[in-house]
């Protein structure tokens, strides 16, 4: 799913005469998660939208459905250590967990983040601060506002900001982000969240090769149940196969890793042995060293 292009009514100077909540309307900010100065609604704007979402939603609290509460501990506690080395602290990341067997995560505009049981049955803590990382990465890019302020447009995103729940608006919010979570990201976005998800998960000090083993675990499921999207050329967001080829790509730059000279399957450090052949693993090597 593309992201259009803000039109030209909706421009920062028209919105002077509707600046609410005490904050800024928007501002043109250098984002260092993006590396690049963006227009952007203000964090307080982003927050109010994200608490309709949540009510529209019906996610008043953290949890949803029959969670035990070490599946929200597990979650908040590696939550905890990626958001504390993202890009973004201008705001106060949440994390909760949502009863339902699909292998999903998402995050709502102000930095609450969703994480389903379906992917802590399936992931390992790395892989689990992987999945958390890119959602993380998303909030740290503010792919979800830019969707709503593009989708909506400034002034309409900021009057429902102000409303703060009354009216029309709040289901123009939630329908835009079902939208949103329905067709997914766009590659760009997606590929972006991922390369900060390496990022956060290497700052954090987790392994930061598990974004490759997970997504495999994803695309062995996809394969097996026939959603395995190869055919789609229709498609905005990216194939698994896509993301692991680049996220290898990123992290075979990074060295510290170990590669099967026979297959070239990569293992993280820890690894001694290929397990599909047993061969003795090498390391890769980081960008312009030589094998000696």
């Amino acid at each position: 799913m593309a992201l259009f292009v803000v039109r030209k009514r909706t421009w920062c100077g028209r919105l002077l005469p509707v600046v609410m909540l005490g904050l800024a309307g928007c501002a043109t900010i250098y984002n260092p998660a993006t590396e690049r100065k963006e227009t952007i609604l203000s964090t307080g704007v982003e927050i109010a939208l994200g608490n309709v979402a949540k009510a529209q939603m019906g996610l008043g609290g953290l949890t949803k459905g029959r969670v035990h509460p070490e599946e929200l501990a597990r979650v908040q506690r590696i939550g905890k250590r990626i958001a504390s080395v993202s890009d973004r602290q201008d705001l106060v990341y949440q994390f909760g967990v949502l009863k339902n067997n699909a292998p999903n995560a998402f995050t709502l505009p102000g930095g609450t983040i969703y994480v389903h049981t379906g992917i802590l049955d399936r992931a390992t803590d790395d892989e689990l601060a992987s999945v958390i990382a890119h959602e993380v990465g998303h909030v740290a890019a503010r792919h979800v506002v830019k969707h709503l302020q593009a989708d909506l447009g400034f002034t309409v995103a900021m009057g429902i900001a102000q409303a703060a729940g009354a009216g029309p608006g709040p289901a123009r919010v939630a329908n835009s982000l079902y939208d949103l979570f329905s067709n997914g990201f766009s590659r760009r976005d997606e590929l972006e969240a991922d390369q900060l998800a390496i990022r956060y998960t290497d700052r954090a000090g987790c392994d930061p090769w598990a974004i490759v083993s997970f997504f495999e675990k994803m695309l062995s499921e996809e394969r097996k149940t026939g959603t395995n999207r190869a055919a789609d050329w229709r498609s905005t967001h990216p194939l698994t196969s896509d993301r692991i080829a680049e996220a290898k790509k990123t992290l075979s730059g990074m060295g510290g890793q170990l590669f099967c000279p026979e297959c070239g399957r990569t293992y993280p450090g820890k690894a001694k042995f290929c397990e599909k052949d047993g061969t003795v693993l090498k390391e890769i090597l980081r960008k312009g060293e030589k094998r000696s």
